[in-house]
């Protein structure tokens, strides 16, 4: 009986410090989104909204694939930022978080893309399999994300809520998801136009200093919820 009294004791010590921590986790972090409308938001509004939940959405039905691509992109610019975010897809989903991008910027190529991709999806895999550099966590055609040790993706099965933190400071970019580190790159390194020797396509996106926030939608489904982002000055 001591000894469990002692152990409770010990844990309720060590509550405060890790409230205390994970409150200063948080400090100085705004939300992207009000939870009502797409206010801050501009570009395809007419395809993304907002659910009764809060939640962001695509709503997207013109079409899959390109022909039904359409971003919605933040109307203000950001430079070095630290932002968190939920997201869940279903079966065979493809978007993207573009940053440093231009308005109606091709991302991958004007900014820089972080593939959010359903890893498990058999469009993407088996006889499909795509280049590594295009899995969730990628710099888009660029920097592969790391895998579990059997290989296997770091992403929830479909239909599950993942956890995403990316940062960009300066030319160092970021990608945690569900608390695995995928990408910790540092960009300058490729040549001045962006030029990527993997594959020989010119990206002179990575080298913007700032931008907008895209999501890159391609006609599926996709719900985000808790965004908000820290930038650093």
């Amino acid at each position: 009986m001591k000894t469990a009294r002692l152990a409770a004791a010990a844990f309720l010590a060590a509550l405060p410090a890790f409230c205390a921590m994970s409150a200063e986790d948080e400090e100085g972090f705004v939300p992207m989104f009000n939870g009502r409308d797409l206010t801050g938001w501009e570009g395809a509004t007419d395809t993304y909204s907002v659910t009764s939940e809060g939640y962001l959405t695509c709503t997207q039905t013109d079409g899959l694939g390109e022909s039904g691509a359409k971003n919605l992109w933040t109307v203000r610019e950001y430079t070095n930022f630290v932002m968190r975010f939920d997201v869940k897809l279903p079966p065979n989903a493809n978007n993207g978080l573009g940053i440093r991008t231009p308005p109606n910027g091709w991302c991958s190529r004007e900014g820089m893309e972080l593939q959010l991709l359903d890893d498990w999806g058999d469009l993407y895999n088996g006889s499909n399999r795509l280049a590594d550099v295009h899995y969730t966590g990628a710099i888009y055609g660029v920097v592969p994300p790391a895998r579990k040790v059997n290989g296997e993706s770091y992403l929830k099965r479909p239909g599950e809520w993942n956890s995403v933190e990316v940062t960009a400071d300066g030319p160092r970019v970021r990608f945690v998801l569900n608390g695995a580190t995928l990408v910790d790159a540092d960009v300058s390194r490729y040549s001045t136009d962006g030029t990527v020797p993997a594959d020989g396509i010119r990206r002179p996106g990575l080298h913007n200093r700032s931008g907008r926030i895209h999501w890159c939608g391609h006609g599926h489904n996709i719900f985000w919820r808790n965004v908000r982002i820290r930038e650093i000055r």
